[in-house]
């Protein structure tokens, strides 16, 4: 899909990343002081190692704002800016001197800010092209100076979408995720839920030899354990069973677009064949009859000058 930006796979973004670091870096060594030099290197190494996965514009924007910002200070010696920043980062504790964890005041527990911290895979952007539509509704035609582009149907973990190029749109991958997801929970739900239709089972045995033998009711609305786990079991798989037919149906609907658009391109493929051997067979015609008309123009012009040259003769 277009307007995908994938960071980890762009050598500019990489490299623009690297510089800013290694500025960072040098020009800290140059404007503070070698104790504060450390502390900062440590704050930044630790900041670039958060934002290093992170796919999201938003999330990239703010961290490569927040780097130029301190380069900026950096350069033009903003003593008070890089105090605040400075005291906002705490170094480690060390076995000298730092103090025990236990006997530390309740007034300075909780001043280290916490970092945002992004998930390990970042899920990109969540949301479709603005331009694109719907594959189920059919596809356009392409442009007549395009050439229509096939799709392949993929069975992405059981779930199935055509891929046109790659690499795929994060919001694709995204929806891919979120389904898999979904369906990996309602399958260790189900799996759960049988488990405990087992110690259900023995919970309503439970239950009667306290009514038969002792005479204690333990059923407050008359539902039994079984009954409800039961229930509760069935919803889970039909729930399942439903995304499944679903899905099937998905998948036929995507395999008839996948086989209209091979006829189409098949088609548009021997259009354009018939197209080139026309404009061929048109330029040999004309170049034909160029030459035709240029070898009939030579034999006129010698059958002038033959009575000339009798004239003469004579």
């Amino acid at each position: 899909m277009r307007g995908s930006f994938t960071p980890l796979t762009s050598g500019v973004h990489r490299s623009a990343c690297f510089a800013l670091y290694r500025a960072l870096l040098r020009r800290s060594q140059q404007v503070l002081p070698p104790a504060s030099t450390k502390l900062f290197a440590q704050r930044t190494k630790g900041v670039f190692r958060t934002n290093a996965k992170a796919r999201s514009h938003a999330a990239i924007r703010a961290a490569l704002d927040t780097g130029y910002s301190t380069l900026r200070d950096l350069t033009s010696r903003q003593s008070l800016v890089l105090s605040q920043l400075l005291a906002s980062s705490h170094p480690p504790d060390t076995p000298t001197q730092a103090a025990p964890k236990q006997q530390r005041s309740p007034a300075t527990a909780g001043t280290q800010p916490k970092t945002l911290k992004h998930p390990s895979f970042d899920t990109g952007r969540r949301w479709p092209h603005p331009a694109a539509k719907p594959v189920l509704d059919g596809l356009l035609p392409p442009p007549p100076a395009k050439l229509r582009r096939v799709p392949n149907l993929v069975n992405a973990n059981h779930i199935p979408f055509l891929r046109f190029k790659k690499p795929q749109s994060p919001f694709l991958s995204y929806i891919i995720r979120k389904k898999t997801v979904e369906r990996e929970k309602r399958v260790d739900r189900m799996q759960a839920l049988e488990k405990q239709l087992e110690k259900a089972e023995d919970e309503d045995e439970w239950d009667k030899i306290l009514r038969d033998h002792h005479q204690i009711s333990t059923d407050d609305n008359g539902t039994r354990w079984a009954t409800a786990t039961r229930e509760a079991l069935n919803d889970v798989k039909q729930v399942h069973q439903n995304n499944t037919v679903k899905r099937m149906e998905v998948a036929q609907r995507m395999f008839d677009i996948y086989q209209e658009e091979s006829k189409l391109a098949d088609k548009e493929r021997l259009e354009r064949r018939d197209r080139r051997h026309q404009a061929y067979k048109a330029r040999r015609k004309e170049r034909k009859e160029r030459e035709a008309s240029g070898a009939a123009g030579q034999i006129h012009t010698g059958e002038e000058d033959m009575p000339a040259a009798s004239a003469g003769t004579v």
